[in-house]
């Protein structure tokens, strides 16, 4: 459980999955709006705090960008201010089979049902490391070799994340 800026009263989960058999399924419930949750591409995510401060974004952003705070949480996760491609890279398509699910957390709203449809293997989230794709991280965040190799990955791809809006 991860808490987010103490002012919106909301924390999420991050759970990582792995060999999910329905993602076609669960993707299909997601676009419906049948799934309070985001759905991610492990492939595309260094650590979890990645994840914790775009879902904070969301949260603490004035106004929202797009439609609800789960496609915001995909989209703050992008550097490109086109939601359609940032909701493309980053969320899943019919032929993933690992999944991070976002579960967020509000006072009142229980939400511990969404993953009891997933078919697959819930793994621990330190096993994250061995689903991230550096060469992919580096393409879709525009990390060329000099800062690769002197600035960790993590706080190239989380700086970018902050300073989106600014650019």
């Amino acid at each position: 459980m991860f808490d987010l800026d103490e002012d919106t009263g909301a924390s999420i989960e991050i759970k990582l999955y792995k060999n999910v058999e329905n993602v076609k399924l669960i993707r299909q419930r997601l676009i419906k709006g049948d799934l309070n949750c985001c759905i991610v591409k492990p492939s595309l995510i260094v650590d979890p705090f990645q994840i914790v401060v775009a879902a904070n974004k969301a949260f603490t952003s004035e106004k929202r960008t797009t439609k609800t705070v789960f496609t915001e949480i995909l989209f703050n996760l992008s550097i490109s201010k086109n939601i359609t491609n940032s909701l493309k890279t980053f969320g899943i398509d019919d032929s993933d089979n690992n999944i991070i699910v976002v579960l967020v957390n509000e006072r009142g709203k229980d939400n511990k049902h969404v993953c009891s449809d997933i078919q697959g293997e819930e793994l621990e989230l330190v096993l994250l490391k061995n689903f991230s794709d550096v060469n992919a991280i580096r393409k879709v965040y525009k990390i060329e070799d000099k800062e690769f190799f002197n600035v960790p990955l993590l706080d190239s791809v989380v700086s970018r994340i902050a300073v989106k809006d600014f650019l």
